[in-house]
């Protein structure tokens, strides 16, 4: 993973996770999982924190749900990416080449959180009216199945969390888009 910080001044702070360092810093690890809390920011100061996953023989006798042994996940190492002086100087965060964090307006702004919802306004509702509406209408309805929510399973969806996107997709539609929503039932 590649963590850039960019600055008022013009300067790049690159923070890399995968080249110029030992392999294996903690003794039986098999994996590796980093985090990055987007909300640090508010603090003050951000952190990268690291967590590996222990493998030792001790822990083989102990079965996962898969039939394979369990490795523990172990508290690994901080490190701190911008302390408060950075956090105030920050333009943007990337992290592998997506920018994560940006200063919008004076403010540091969630770009991770903004992209999701911008994703499920913009792919993820439009994608699931249309699916549902296919799906409606290639499932037979005569053998009493529950045809809407045998559509929803068959998506991913709940009919909970379908009803919920589509009744939000609706309240914030157009009278033309609601029309064309309309045609793809």
């Amino acid at each position: 993973m590649i963590v850039k910080t960019y600055y008022d001044d013009g300067s790049i702070i690159v923070f890399d996770t995968d080249h110029m360092t030992e392999s294996l810093p903690q003794h039986g690890n098999l994996l590796t999982n980093y985090e990055i809390d987007l909300n640090d920011y508010k603090s003050g100061r951000i952190w990268l924190s690291s967590f590996y996953h222990e493998t030792t023989e001790r822990y083989r006798d102990t079965v996962g749900p898969k039939g394979l042994p369990v490795a523990r996940r172990r508290d690994g190492w901080s490190f701190l990416i911008a302390d408060d002086e950075d956090v105030k100087r920050l333009r943007r965060m990337t992290v592998d080449d997506e920018t994560v964090l940006i200063r919008v307006a004076g403010e540091l702004v969630n770009v991770a959180a903004l992209h999701w919802a911008f994703d499920v306004v913009d792919d993820i509702v439009p994608m699931a009216i249309a699916a549902h509406g296919h799906l409606e209408t290639q499932l037979v309805k005569e053998d009493g199945t529950d045809v809407e929510a045998e559509a929803c399973s068959m998506m991913g969806f709940t009919r909970e969390a379908y009803r919920s996107v589509t009744g939000t997709a609706r309240s914030n539609r157009t009278d033309e888009d609601s029309e064309e929503a309309r045609d793809l039932f």
